[in-house]
């Protein structure tokens, strides 16, 4: 008797520890999948971020050409001003 209640606790044991191996790898898997998500997430957002980056540079560099060619024109007015008053 003692041997088929030790067989049978062993393998309510097995089938305990089947489950909870089920368990864990669900678990696991379930981990798995949302750390995919968050990189998927992540080179997204680096995209989304590095365009936004490039856009901001080429927004600068147009502001800074505009500011420049308006300063080129002023220089060249103040320059034509000063040529004019030390002709007279």
């Amino acid at each position: 008797m003692e041997g088929s209640s030790d067989s049978s606790y062993s393998s309510s044991a097995k089938k305990m520890s089947l489950s909870e191996l089920e368990t864990l790898q669900q678990e696991h898997e379930e981990k798995i999948q949302k750390i995919q998500q968050l990189k998927t997430q992540i080179e997204s957002l680096k995209i989304h971020l590095e365009k936004k980056r490039k856009e901001v540079s080429k927004e600068k560099m147009e502001s800074f050409k505009s500011l420049s060619a308006k300063y080129n024109n002023l220089r060249e007015e103040y320059n034509a001003l000063v040529a004019q008053k030390l002709k007279k």
